[in-house]
């Protein structure tokens, strides 16, 4: 997640802004009922909504595979697109920094709703950087988190559908059953890793509730992706780090510069095992297309490089 870029303008914003019209219409499904318009900002809630709302919703991403989410830079497309839908989801907790600037008033928006901020989820502050103390974001990379996400979901496409409530209701729970046997599935394939050898070192300090649900020592290059990452004092502390904790192998995430990372393993000599999916699923063919997908492969990556030999 790297800094994000201005827009080239505020002209381009009003453009979209003023081309936006009216309510969004979605698409037809087979029982020629309308499909409610859904916008989300990351790849994965995309497939989240999929999984509760099915041929009754036609959702739209914003944030592309493989981009950091602070990173993105919003077209006047997706201003129009988040202005005409139905409903808007987003994670919150400042993971979208570019939100403010495109929707001044879009903690004001009844239909607006940010999956990260209820008050049921127990956040991890930030340990440093520029948004030290600020709540960790990243929520979803602990499976019952994930669940919650899904819950809410449920609950948000029921309350503007009421028709279909139960529909959502039933298509929820049995895509919680299926994240709560992927849950049961990474608490045994971590059992194959020794707790003292639980170590888990990455770019981004981005798997904190991976790491508190599992039991892993986490840290990173940076805390969190901003304008300094990997400047030369951050790479000096996770040396530090690296040569006190000895971990056998470190990691680097999908859409994040490698080069930080590759740095440290030079230095140190310890490995990069593996790359991990955090903010962003994986482009067809690459093994992280889906929510429990992604979730898959970053436990057998971790699992398959720190586990006893």
């Amino acid at each position: 997640m790297k800094s994000v870029k201005r827009l080239t303008g505020a002209c381009v914003l009003m453009a979209g802004i003023l081309l936006a019209g009216g309510c969004g219409v979605g698409e037809i499904n087979e029982d020629n009922e309308e499909k409610l318009s859904i916008v989300v900002t990351l790849s994965f809630f995309e497939d989240m909504v999929q999984q509760v709302g099915r041929d009754k919703v036609e959702v739209t991403p914003l944030v592309p595979v493989g981009v950091e989410p602070e990173e993105y830079d919003p077209r006047p497309a997706d201003i129009r697109a988040i202005h005409d839908a139905d409903i808007f989801i987003y994670n919150g907790l400042n993971m979208e920094r570019w939100l403010p600037r495109v929707k001044p008033d879009f903690k004001e928006k009844e239909n607006y709703f940010a999956l990260a901020e209820q008050p049921s989820l127990e956040t991890i502050p930030l340990p440093s950087g520029p948004f030290e103390g600020d709540p960790d974001p990243h929520l979803w990379t602990n499976v019952a988190y994930a669940r919650e996400y899904v819950d809410f979901i449920a609950g948000i496409l029921g309350e503007r559908d009421e028709e279909n409530r139960e529909v959502y209701r039933e298509n929820a729970l049995e895509y919680s059953k299926e994240l709560k046997t992927l849950e049961e599935w990474i608490e045994k394939e971590v059992e194959k890793i020794p707790r003292e050898e639980r170590l888990l070192v990455t770019s981004e300090l981005c798997f904190q509730y991976f790491a508190e649900a599992y039991g892993f020592y986490h840290d990173a290059i940076w805390p969190i992706n901003a304008p300094e990452e990997g400047s030369p004092s951050q790479i000096r502390r996770i040396i530090g780090i690296i040569e006190e904790k000895q971990p056998p192998a470190v990691f680097v995430e999908n859409q994040v510069d490698h080069r930080p990372m590759e740095r440290v393993s030079r230095e140190t000599g310890v490995p990069i095992k593996g790359v991990l999916f955090s903010d962003s699923l994986s482009e067809p063919g690459e093994g992280g297309e889906s929510y429990v997908k992604m979730m898959e492969s970053n436990t057998r990556q971790i699992v398959n490089a720190l586990k006893e030999e």
